[in-house]
């Protein structure tokens, strides 16, 4: 069958929202064609089988397309092309949410690294289990409020379960109103179990896994890489509540 050719209004609108070529003949084909096989796409497109296979999966994605059958022929059927309006609905949020995230989170702490900014922030490093418990000691422990995403689990794998233990009891004695986001595990059940009433904790759906924390207490903000054993310390006000709003809204849906 002689290859269709398409309104180039048609193509150039539907590219402008990240369409194929071939998607978009595969689609128009099966509107104007209804069902129809795989072969039957390609003898009216004029492409070859394997990139209508991909651009039916890429349609399927976008909930354009759907499958049935009949018989043992699987047949593709174009669904409806107001569709395309819950395309345009999902890259909006999608965008909206990116933008929340770069002014909340991303340009803050890349502002944070420029060295042409003024009155940048402090970064420090730490290595090593000594260094990660100097973070905890020396910067954490000083606020009255710290909210920490992590894993207890994981980190007793680097700091010692006694430097833990004596971490969670100075919490205790200075009365900081400590807040805990933690991977779903067994172990870490147990210790939110053990640390009620000095701790107030959280769990991350299951599927979740987490091999470091992020915690904010007061202006600095700790990146801790238990996987690495490192840290990075941020002293900033700024950065410090973005991050802060990120975890706050995480917990308030836990």
């Amino acid at each position: 069958m002689k290859k269709k050719v398409l309104s180039k209004n048609l193509t150039s609108a539907l590219s402008q929202l990240n369409f194929t070529q071939k998607e978009i003949m595969a689609y128009v084909a099966l509107l104007e064609q209804g069902a129809s096989t795989v072969q039957g796409i390609s003898r009216n497109t004029g492409v070859n089988r394997v990139s209508i296979y991909d651009a039916l999966d890429e349609l399927k994605q976008k909930g354009l397309v759907s499958e049935s059958r009949k018989g043992k022929k699987k047949l593709f059927v174009a669904e409806n092309p107001e569709n395309l309006q819950r395309i345009i609905s999902r890259k909006k949020e999608e965008a909206r949410s990116q933008e929340r995230l770069l002014q909340s989170t991303v340009l803050p702490m890349l502002k944070a690294i420029d060295i042409r900014q003024e009155n940048k922030p402090r970064i420090k490093f730490f290595e090593g289990e000594e260094g990660i418990t100097r973070v905890f000691d020396e910067y954490i422990l000083k606020a009255r409020n710290v909210i920490n995403c992590g894993s207890y689990e994981t980190a007793i794998k680097v700091v010692s379960e006694k430097d833990e233990l004596q971490y969670f009891q100075d919490i205790g004695k200075r009365k900081i109103f400590y807040r805990m986001i933690l991977e779903d595990t067994p172990l870490n059940r147990k210790f939110a179990k053990a640390s009620r009433g000095i701790v107030h904790t959280k769990f991350l759906s299951p599927e979740t896994k987490i091999s470091g924390d992020i915690i904010i207490s007061g202006s600095v903000v700790a990146l801790v890489s238990y996987e690495k054993k490192n840290a990075t310390l941020i002293e900033d006000e700024s950065i410090a509540q973005a991050i802060k709003m990120q975890l706050d809204f995480m917990w308030e849906r836990l």
